[in-house]
């Protein structure tokens, strides 16, 4: 435990030098890599297998992509030797159905990682459980979009009456294999995307929580595919409605913890309700009362990997790739021109820039994606709230910004 959070300290000590000097001076401190692409969901809402995209939604061959385990395990040692302090595995898909997955999972934390993941819950057994808790896997963010079957099957056309019952019983036998184990981690959290579906669930969504004695719960508007996904917009009235609920949630809140003898953190909360309130989010633009606010660190932060090897700088650069892992080291990429180029535009935002065109999913054309749903926010928003400690360096890092208006 010293160890690391030694190592935590000095990779946050090299991280800010960089930012400084601008020039990196160690690795990013969090990577995401997507194992694989295939999945046994089809969320309304996902970019990659929702059914309302139809000639848009991933194509069979791009679902088979996977990292090979080889190929995962000598990153992961990269990675180790760049610095880096969290990994995170999610996916086109569910990262369960990779056929490594918990081995890769393992693998990490006896390199000292933290390990985090998103997955759907499906495809967990008491066995894979154990193995997860034993390794100290540190959290586990559960996309489940619903609070009651009702919601579940809305928002998952491919399930059935009775698989929403499963998950529940999955969450409540996860609680108890921890408890016997003696353990706390992994973490649960479920992950709520909230759309024309579902909103009317949220009370729903928390109760469910503290039913199942999850740890936390995340709710975020759904970021739509132009002409595709657009009817899972909320309408204005829908966000009102959502906004006033949210609001003053926390006396059935209290009473929940209270009859299931457990508590629960609402994440993000804030910045749910900033989103459901920005004036220009009936367009799906979330965070541009935000973004042009405060630098970007993406590009001495975080990495992204697909599962055919593509490296992007930031979640929302699938369209700027800085490279593959089946052709150079991620070590080279990560100090090579593209990421370079990535780092000087960001970190000197301006939201008038044309590099920003370029970020957003790939069917999010002619506008700046960062303004739409940065997913990047949470860690830039943590980062900037360290380097605002340090008064020389809060100064410097305001001088840069244009106006932005």
């Amino acid at each position: 435990m010293i160890q690391a959070r030694l190592k935590d300290r000095i990779q946050e000590a090299k991280i800010a030098a960089g930012i400084i000097t601008q020039k990196a001076m160690t690795g990013p401190w969090t990577v995401q890599i997507d194992i694989n692409n295939s999945c046994n969901n089809d969320c309304v809402g996902c970019w990659c297998h929702s059914p309302l995209l139809g000639e848009l939604a991933m194509d069979a061959e791009t679902k088979k992509k996977f990292l090979p385990y080889k190929l995962v395990l000598k990153l992961i040692d990269d990675l180790d030797d760049l610095g880096v302090r969290d990994i995170y595995f999610t996916g086109g898909g569910e990262p369960f159905l990779h056929p490594n997955a918990v081995d890769i999972m393992v693998y990490v934390k006896k390199k000292g990682m933290r390990c985090d993941m998103s997955n759907n819950f499906t495809m967990l057994n008491e066995e894979k459980m154990k193995r997860l808790a034993v390794a100290g896997v540190d959290n586990m963010n559960c996309s489940i979009w619903a609070g009651s079957e009702e919601a579940y099957l809305k928002t998952h056309p491919n399930k059935s009456k009775g698989d929403f019952s499963k998950v529940e019983e999955k969450f409540k036998l996860f609680y108890e294999v921890k408890k016997r184990l003696g353990k706390t981690k992994p973490t649960l959290n479920i992950y709520n995307v909230i759309s024309s579906m579902n909103y009317d669930d949220f009370d729903n969504m928390i109760e469910f929580a503290f039913r199942c004695k999850v740890d936390g719960v995340d709710f975020t508007p759904t970021d739509i595919v132009p002409g595709k996904t657009d009817s899972l917009m909320l309408t204005k009235e829908q966000r009102e409605h959502l906004s006033e609920k949210a609001r003053n949630i926390w006396p059935k809140f209290y009473d929940w913890s209270a009859r299931y003898g457990h508590k629960i953190i609402i994440r993000n909360y804030d910045q749910f309700l900033r989103r459901l309130s920005s004036d220009d989010t009936e367009n799906g633009v979330y965070d541009k009362s935000i973004i042009g606010t405060i630098p970007c660190y993406a590009g001495y932060t975080f990495l992204r990997i697909l599962a055919d090897g593509s490296v992007n700088s930031c979640l929302k650069a699938i369209r700027i790739p800085i490279g593959n892992i089946y052709e150079k080291s991620i070590k080279d990429i990560w100090k090579g021109n593209l990421q370079e180029k990535f780092r000087k535009h960001t970190l000197n935002y301006d939201v008038k820039d044309p590099y920003f065109y370029n970020i957003g999913n790939k069917f999010q054309h002619g506008v700046n994606g960062c303004l739409l749903c940065c997913d990047n926010l949470g860690l830039n928003l943590a980062v900037h709230g360290k380097l605002g400690k340090i008064p020389l360096l809060a100064k410097k890092m305001s001088a840069r910004l244009p106006s932005n208006k």
